[in-house]
């Protein structure tokens, strides 16, 4: 059975359960509110830990270019110059 199916029975499992919780108070307690936040968790779990995925290389990372570098003589520049908005203080 695979992980995502597992995963999604647990994560229903505990909705009604804290649906269950709600009926049998009568009101929504903290107990119900907090198992209904972890109701995603395990289907999380389940698909971070998928190891069957096949890693693909990435052709788009290359050779970075330094040619077209433009070499400041130690001065930073003006900032408007360059696009940047100045900070008002």
């Amino acid at each position: 059975m695979p992980r995502s199916v597992i995963a999604a029975a647990i994560s229903c499992s505990i909705a009604m359960i804290s649906v269950v919780i709600m009926i049998l108070e009568g009101t929504i307690t903290p107990e119900a509110w907090a198992l209904l936040l972890i109701t995603p968790i395990p289907v999380a779990v389940s698909i971070t830990t998928n190891h069957n995925s096949v890693e693909e290389e990435s052709d788009s990372l290359g050779e970075w270019d330094e040619g077209n570098e433009e070499e400041a003589d130690g001065n930073v520049g003006d900032p408007a110059d360059a696009g940047f908005d100045v900070p008002v203080l």
